[in-house]
């Protein structure tokens, strides 16, 4: 074939890229298809139990050949790699497709990094792309039952200052945008001050103007630091279980007063963004911090509490949330040093397997023999 004439037949066969070009499949929904009584599938279990087996084979998974980077503030339990969802079982037949094809995408844990972009991972969702992937499902099946496009879960992953500027209606304003249950997670460095260990503090306005879809039925709400601010977190989520309300777009308000936290300690690791933070290091545990995480969970006021009475609270004076100072004066470390550079410590010849104190001991008497060599330079030049 002539070079010009495969240019010109390339030309015409190539294609935009859809972003949601994977979803125009379901256009298929309204194929006609064989009724299986062949297989026991259909013809032996019961819708009820075949719709447990769809729900375990359509359920996601870690793909850990694919692990996130240790030395990120994004890699945590849970989240130790992309999430994926093994979809092979919608192509062998015409009639699983009809019944199952929304779970992929309802029972997926759809995730939001309202964050700086080295603060999340290089494939991470959008409220840009969720507002497409939204409209096109509606776009394709306006006639199926809400409850079939209700995404199961969401995760939110947010920088204080996104969230209390407003950023949190991004997500959940989203069009046909239908979930049952957010969490909503501030890590260690989301926290205002963190890296000059400041006391734990948390602005309230935010709160009163969200408004969350009336699809909700439960919001989770995580607050996390090191393990030493164990108090400061506790002290702080003591007040948002008690002061705070959320509202869906129904009028309905969320509390957690009758709820009981949780709580969890982890380790991850003490190295991000160029810099080792030795400050809450561990001798025996180098490059690791235990971090202390709790969990409120808030849901829908008590219809039967509504009827005898029960007035809405009042979310427009929320006060920001703060700890005591005898809490922040126990808590704090007075800290010269609270971080290593990575690029010193590997001037300096320390391992990142290397103690706390004695990384720290290497990097200064390298930087002592440095500062020597250049006053020696400067003398004799």
């Amino acid at each position: 074939m002539y070079p010009r004439t495969r240019r010109r037949l390339q030309r015409q066969t190539k294609v935009q890229v859809d972003p949601n070009a994977d979803l125009r499949h379901i256009d298929s929904f309204k194929l006609s298809c064989h009724d299986q009584l062949q297989s026991a599938l259909f013809s032996v279990l019961p819708a009820e139990m075949r719709d447990l087996i769809y729900e375990y084979v359509f359920a996601e998974y870690e793909d850990l050949s694919n692990s996130y980077n240790f030395d990120t503030c994004y890699r945590r339990p849970d989240y130790m790699a992309p999430r994926i969802t093994d979809t092979a079982l919608l192509r062998t037949c015409q009639l699983v497709y009809n019944a199952a094809w929304y779970l992929p995408w309802t029972s997926a844990q759809h995730t939001f990094f309202l964050a700086q972009e080295f603060r999340k991972p290089s494939k991470a969702t959008n409220p840009l792309q969720m507002a497409r992937t939204c409209a096109l499902i509606q776009r394709l099946h306006p006639n199926v039952p809400g409850h079939r496009k209700a995404i199961s879960h969401i995760q939110v992953f947010a920088q204080l200052y996104r969230i209390e500027q407003g950023g949190l209606p991004e997500v959940l304003n989203i069009p046909y945008f239908m979930p049952r249950t957010i969490t909503i997670t501030i890590r260690h460095t989301d926290i205002w001050y963190w890296e000059t260990d400041e006391p734990i503090h948390i602005g309230s306005p935010w709160v009163s103007q969200c408004r969350l879809p009336s699809s909700v039925n439960k919001l989770r709400m995580q607050i996390e630091s090191l393990q030493r601010k164990k108090e400061q977190v506790d002290c702080i989520t003591s007040r948002l279980r008690n002061e705070w309300c959320f509202t869906r777009t129904d009028d309905v308000q969320l509390t957690a007063s009758n709820s009981k936290s949780t709580s969890e300690v982890w380790k991850g690791s003490s190295t991000w963004q160029g810099q080792r933070w030795i400050r809450d290091e561990d001798d025996n545990e180098p490059g690791v911090l235990q971090f202390y995480i709790v969990t409120i969970n808030f849901q829908p006021e008590d219809p039967i509490g509504d009827a005898e009475g029960h007035k809405p609270r009042k979310t427009s004076s929320l006060e920001t949330l703060r700890v005591t100072s005898e809490i922040a004066s126990r808590t704090r470390i007075n800290s010269n040093k609270p971080y290593l550079s990575t690029r010193e410590m590997a001037e300096a010849g320390v391992r990142p397997d290397t103690p706390a104190s004695e990384a720290l001991r290497m990097v200064q008497e390298w930087q002592r023999r440095s500062r020597e060599v250049m006053t020696i330079g400067h003398l004799t030049s």
